[in-house]
């Protein structure tokens, strides 16, 4: 299988010039032969895969049992099979979303706010992390949500069930296919073919989708155009500036090549919002969710070449649960994830592609 490639020498967020700084790494799955380098932006710190393959094949960098694939009766926030660690999470989380405006919606599931829960969640760290379990959506918000790259739906299901209209964007047939068959409206095409409708929706999420775009910039604009006045939009991508990036290097596994083209860094997303030319809040923060994984999987990439197969060591889950909320407290860039909250103000603001 030949993938063709172009290179990249500018930044694709902000434009500055880069230094090649991690060379010869390797898909962590193992499936797509080659090795690939990356780019670090002097000027806004983001990472970018140069030379890149061509848009027309991307397609061929995913193998047929990508984990998007997975039946969705697997991992249901509520549902999935739990150890006393995420009974212990679902305390917390339970409790921070019943604050933001979903305590009826739980209560009918079964969820109950409790003390322990409420009392943890004092600290930003863990509220912020908690939070995530609904990408940030407050519940007075509720309306019509738009998730990007939907996988099989298992997020959708579950805002569904806390009272959002929910629709969903996925390219992969096998993917939309299980998240069709939720009963969840899907288009099933790439994002930078879809024709959406202007100003209509009240909240769009991605997560884990920008860094497998080409484009990013230009998708997030035609996204936030599609917004309301008022609504908001969510990404949640790996934090090429954090503390496990920058340990792991060409192993950390959140570089994931050759499907992770561009990881966008914090300030990256700050040039974003300067670029969309209309009236914006913004802000951003990381987060240490799954750090415990992503420290796992990273030593045996580093170890094996691969993360087909990886142990969650005890080490791992002291990081994980434990250090990293206390780390990210004092270090609020070192997370593992980067957050972008976009919200829209004002009406009729028009097109930001010019700005671009």
């Amino acid at each position: 299988m030949k993938i063709r490639l172009e290179p990249i020498i500018f930044c694709p967020i902000c434009g500055g010039s880069g230094k090649t700084e991690i060379k010869e790494a390797t898909d962590p799955y193992g499936d797509i032969p080659g090795k690939w380098s990356y780019r670090r932006c002097q000027n806004c710190f983001s990472l970018w895969m140069d030379p890149m393959p061509i848009r027309e094949d991307i397609p061929k960098l995913y193998p047929k049992d990508y984990y998007t694939h997975e039946q969705s009766d697997k991992i249901f926030l509520i549902k999935r099979k739990e150890n006393f660690i995420s009974q212990f999470w679902k305390k917390v989380w339970v409790s921070e979303l019943s604050a933001m405006g979903y305590r009826k919606e739980l209560s009918s599931l079964g969820l109950k706010s409790s003390y322990i829960g409420q009392l943890l969640t004092l600290f930003s760290p863990i509220k912020m992390a908690a939070q995530g379990e609904c990408r940030y959506l407050a519940g007075h918000s509720k309306g019509k949500l738009l998730d990007v790259g939907c996988g099989n739906g298992a997020f959708l299901y579950f805002m569904k069930q806390l009272g959002w209209e929910v629709e969903g964007i996925e390219p992969d047939p096998t993917a939309a296919k299980i998240c069709k068959d939720l009963g969840i409206t899907v288009i099933e095409s790439p994002i930078e073919e879809c024709s959406l409708k202007q100003e209509f929706y009240d909240a769009i999420t991605l997560s884990h989708v920008i860094e497998h775009l080409p484009n990013p910039k230009e998708v997030l604009v035609e996204l936030f155009s599609s917004l309301k006045p008022q609504g908001t939009l969510v990404s949640i991508s790996p934090n090429p500036i954090g503390k496990w990036a920058k340990i792991f290097g060409p192993s950390w596994r959140g570089l994931e090549p050759p499907r992770h083209l561009i990881l966008i860094s914090p300030i990256g997303f700050h040039y974003i919002c300067e670029q969309l030319g209309i009236q914006t809040r913004y802000c951003e923060l990381t987060t240490w969710r799954n750090e415990h994984l992503d420290i796992a999987q990273s030593k045996a990439i580093r170890i094996h070449g691969h993360c087909k197969s990886f142990k969650v060591s005890l080490f791992d889950k002291l990081h994980g649960y434990i250090l990293s909320p206390w780390r990210l407290f004092f270090s609020p860039y070192s997370g593992e994830e980067v957050v972008a909250i976009f919200r829209k103000e004002g009406k009729n603001q028009g097109s930001a592609l010019k700005y671009l």
